[in-house]
């Protein structure tokens, strides 16, 4: 399928419009709202463009973002989410390019040629595409009036100045010109004024802020937060740049992950390291990504046996669930691992059981360990798939006393190792 140039889309397809109703939407699994978006997508293209899942990943951030927002993807294609509705449309391209050579030749006849051959060379500096994409990245004109609105480039050195964006979201985040002239939500903000950003820095030096992200400008940080400050993004991860928490999530703000836990750090560099040691893992480029989805330490302590419940004990215990995720094109294969720091049961009793979808590994009651080992081995998961774990714990009641089991601890977590081929 042949790639067509951003200008042909314009001239030929600014007129088309296809919707969505995200309330219909949302009821469809995964597979069918991937199929949803590229059925609009090529429709809108007439297949002069190549639909790829980037694409398709950009339309469902905006699917699934709690407020109005819109996007924009090769071609000046504009996908917008308006309350239930999500709208596919080209932005209007005006006559622009004829307006500006009659403004020349009319200026050039007043004797102003040198000062409007500045403003066209200054206009045609418009909507770079900086990493080849078909998507503007650099000087974007929103609304066709030759004048930059987002990622404003001031000293023509490629990179934005004022009116930073988001994650390509086209809306001024960062550098913000007011009506007054002043600048809000500043990067690279030095609050303690020791020499070292704090706020909004842009680690990489491309103009884009990267880690301790402000993003309402409120003067705390948001996303992206380093909290030992070693350089590498440790809470609050926002993998897919919807302005929300994906990976890490510090909900109460006191540098200890709530919710969505994983092992897997990402760094300025796009890289990471994860409990294992191993560097260079980022969550969009690992292979195999581990999220838990409460904290992966499973601490069960002054447990009673389940043939108690009804007696005012307690005998119930959290299950620790998490998710494994392949993000190759290959099948992969890894161990479950037990890594126990804490067990202090004298019986057998303690049993645990394992329970997942997809074909991962699959367990019924056993005991649980005393000290680190695998549990399982070269478990297959398929390309681009995720298997989802629920592993249950129970004090085993005999029907007898057990007071050797009462009060006693087990303290421990599970690890997921990816195993080399």
């Amino acid at each position: 399928m042949a790639k067509r140039n951003e200008k042909d889309l314009k001239v030929e397809t600014n007129n088309k419009r296809e919707l969505i109703d995200l309330k219909e939407f949302m009821l469809l699994n995964a597979e069918k709202q991937d199929e949803k978006i590229k059925e609009k997508l090529e429709s809108m293209y007439e297949g002069k463009y190549k639909i790829e899942k980037k694409h398709i990943e950009k339309v469902l951030n905006i699917c699934f973002d709690t407020k109005d927002n819109e996007i924009y993807l090769p071609g000046s294609l504009k996908v917008a989410k308006n309350g239930s509705k999500l709208v596919f449309q080209f932005k209007k391209n005006g006559n622009l390019g004829l307006i500006i050579l009659f403004a020349l030749a009319f200026l050039f006849l007043g004797g102003f040629a040198t000062y409007s051959g500045v403003q066209y060379l200054g206009r045609m500096q418009m909507n770079q595409d900086l990493d080849g994409d078909g998507i503007p990245d650099l000087n974007i004109d929103l609304d066709d009036d030759g004048i930059c609105d987002i990622n404003c480039d001031i000293d023509k050195d490629q990179k934005p100045d004022r009116n930073i964006d988001y994650h390509n979201n086209r809306k001024p985040i960062f550098n913000v010109v007011m009506e007054d002239g002043t600048i809000f939500n500043k990067i690279n903000q030095d609050i303690d004024g020791d020499g070292v950003c704090d706020i909004n820095c842009d680690t990489n030096n491309d103009g884009w802020p990267d880690m301790n992200i402000d993003y309402d400008g409120d003067g705390e940080i948001d996303l992206d937060r380093d909290i030992d400050g070693d350089g590498i993004k440790d809470l609050d991860l926002d993998v897919n740049g919807d302005g929300i928490c994906d990976i890490n999530c510090d909900e109460d703000k006191d540098n200890v992950c709530d919710k969505n836990c994983t092992n897997i750090n990402i760094n300025d560099n796009g890289g990471g390291t994860s409990e294992d040691g191993n560097g260079g893992i980022d969550f969009t480029t690992a292979d195999l990504v581990v999220i838990y989805d409460n904290q992966d330490v499973i601490n069960a302590e002054n447990i009673y046996p389940d043939d108690q419940v009804g007696q005012g004990v307690n005998t119930s215990i959290p299950d620790l669930t998490f998710e494994v995720t392949n993000t190759t094109n290959k099948v992969l294969y890894y161990d479950l691992n037990w890594i126990v720091n804490q067990n202090t049961f004298e019986s057998n009793n303690f049993w645990y059981r394992v329970t997942s979808d997809n074909n991962g590994y699959k367990q019924d009651w056993d005991t649980t360990p005393w000290n680190n080992e695998t549990f399982a081995t070269r478990i297959a998961i398929e390309p681009n798939n995720t298997q989802k774990y629920t592993i249950s714990f129970t004090l085993h009641g005999t029907g007898e006393e057990q007071n050797y089991d009462q009060g006693k601890i087990f303290n421990a977590k599970v690890q997921v190792k990816l195993l080399e081929e």
